[in-house]
């Protein structure tokens, strides 16, 4: 498996979810700038640090795992399924 886009896929999975990034924010306690230039922008300025993929992951009650793709270029969304 190939860690690859990690931030491309949360990104697109809050997008799915149509998960408001202020209330992740508040609720991560990272900073709405820093998430919105980690995660939101399709420019990914800055990268995610580890412990902020971990505050996330905590807050959506979801598995770190899930957001890194393989080497099919699909990345395993929640309960398994993979998604192109």
């Amino acid at each position: 498996m190939i860690i690859n886009n990690i931030t491309e896929n949360i990104g697109d999975y809050l997008r799915r979810k149509r998960i408001n990034l202020t209330e992740l924010s508040r609720k991560t306690g990272i900073h709405y700038n820093t998430l919105y230039a980690s995660v939101w922008d399709r420019s990914r300025r800055r990268d995610l640090r580890a412990n902020e993929l971990m505050s996330i992951c905590v807050v959506l009650d979801i598995n770190p795992m899930d957001f890194i793709q393989d080497d099919t270029n699909d990345f395993v969304a929640e309960g398994g399924d993979t998604k192109r």
